[in-house]
């Protein structure tokens, strides 16, 4: 039996990365990995920085990395309407929504790039390491973050980032 399509979306500030018909949206919350199937009791909860997937109806996956937000699971008259074909304003369907402040597919990160990133992040943050004033402990956060998003994107494209 295949599985039941629904509406999913995943939308920065820039852009919506995807939008459109999913079977599964794979996620991380702050309670832990969480799969989104059709029909999925409506919640609304945090996205942690990691890889989100997206499952198609042609059984590829998309997948991207996100660097935290916030999604929406609706399962409601006319939820998936205009996203799913075939979906009326009247006929219970699911959508999930995930917004995130940061978000890229996994196949548009440079590794290179990403290197970068770590080193500055790194460097910064050892050269702030004895600074306790409240503009160091602000810029080492900074660079905390920094270092971070770099190493979730050389996870995500397997070159040697933390999990």
């Amino acid at each position: 039996m295949a599985p039941e399509v629904f509406a999913a979306q995943l939308v920065t500030p820039e852009a919506a990365l995807f939008e459109g018909e999913a079977t599964a949206v794979i996620s991380r919350t702050s309670t832990g990995d969480l799969t989104i199937l059709d029909g999925h009791t409506p919640l609304v909860g945090d996205v942690v920085p990691g890889i989100v997937r997206i499952e198609r109806p042609d059984d590829s996956t998309d997948a991207y990395c996100v660097h935290g937000g916030f999604l929406q699971v609706a399962t409601e008259p006319g939820a998936a309407h205009g996203l799913v074909e075939g979906v009326s304003e009247t006929t219970r369907s699911t959508r999930v929504t995930l917004l995130a402040g940061i978000a890229e597919p996994v196949g548009s990160i440079d590794a290179a790039r990403a290197t970068a990133a770590r080193d500055r992040a790194s460097t910064q943050l050892s050269a702030l390491a004895s600074r306790d004033d409240d503009e160091g402990v602000l810029e080492r956060a900074q660079a905390e973050r920094a270092l971070a998003r770099a190493e979730l994107r050389l996870s995500a494209v397997g070159t040697g980032g933390a999990p």
